[in-house]
């Protein structure tokens, strides 16, 4: 799609790793799908859904989005290049059953201050990466990544709230990477900055407590 008019435009392209695409066609067994690779139809027409993903990745990566999101993201893009373009010849995606997504879940809770990568949850119930995240979000309505940084998130509201630790403290201890991606991160969530949230809470507090 040309642009158009005298506007500026930002242009931004996303490389998949070689290594990435051939351990998930292995991981999937999807050889008999690498034709697909060298389809033109993703160079003839606009890809809505490809050019939705390269600008979400673009944003996620401009405030610091960790190890997770990357992995998610390019199992996504890579099972969308091998997938067959005519309609209804995909397969569909199963769901975790309830053991599975309590064991993920109790996972995520147990470690929102560590790392946590695709292959660390889809490990705890015997999936491949890509198979795990078709999985989750068809259960749940979200990516791993996307769940995990809510429970971050949310686990933070509670710090700010009831702790008196340094926002950089808790974002540590919220599991982000620095105190620039907490702090995006948070805005992108609850619409305002830790420090912001916090003196809200502050103020909420101080006009509810009773006159003496």
């Amino acid at each position: 799609m040309a642009p158009t008019g005298d506007e500026p435009v930002t242009i931004a392209t996303l490389t998949l790793p070689v290594d990435t695409l051939r351990r998930f066609i292995t991981e999937e067994d999807l050889r008999s799908r690498v034709p697909y690779l060298w389809d033109p139809h993703p160079v003839t027409r606009f890809d809505p859904l490809l050019a939705a993903m390269v600008k979400a990745v673009a944003a996620a990566s401009e405030v610091g989005a960790d190890d997770l999101y990357a992995q998610s993201a390019a199992q996504f893009i890579a099972a969308h290049l091998l997938a067959p373009h005519s309609s209804g010849s995909g397969r569909t995606a199963g769901l975790l059953n309830s053991g599975q997504l309590e064991t993920i879940l109790s996972y995520m809770r147990a470690n929102l201050d560590q790392p946590v990568s695709v292959g660390d949850l889809a490990s705890l119930v015997s999936l491949s990466r890509f198979h795990f995240v078709r999985c989750f979000k068809a259960t749940t309505g979200f990516t791993p990544y996307r769940y995990l940084t809510e429970l971050r998130i949310d686990l933070a509201r509670k710090y700010l709230e009831t702790g008196d630790d340094t926002i950089a403290r808790i974002g540590r201890r919220c599991g982000f990477s620095g105190s620039e991606h907490f702090s995006r991160s948070f805005r992108r969530v609850m619409g305002c900055t830790p420090s912001q949230y916090r003196t809200r809470r502050s103020c909420a507090l101080g006009q509810s407590l009773p006159v003496l």
